[in-house]
C-alpha cells in the first residue's frame, strides 16, 4: 500500500489475508536469523547493504 508523502517514498504492509499463516512465517524468519542458517547469512546481507532490521526481515519473508 502506498503511503508517500511529498518526496517521501513510503510503503506500508498490508494487513489483509490470514493472520495465522503470517505470524508462523513470521516465527520462521526470527528462528532463522537466531541459528546459524543461510536465511541468518541473507539477513546480514540484506543488513550490510543498509536496509533496516525490519526492511531485512521482510526480504527474508517475502
Amino acid at each position: 500500500m502506498d503511503a508517500s508523502s511529498g518526496e517521501q517514498d513510503r510503503h506500508r504492509l498490508s494487513r489483509a489475508g490470514d493472520r495465522r499463516m503470517n505470524h508462523m512465517i513470521h516465527i520462521a524468519a526470527i528462528s532463522q536469523i537466531r541459528l546459524d542458517t543461510p536465511g541468518r547469512a541473507y539477513y546480514r546481507r540484506k543488513r550490510a547493504e543498509g536496509k533496516k532490521p525490519l526492511e531485512a526481515l521482510r526480504c527474508l519473508i517475502g
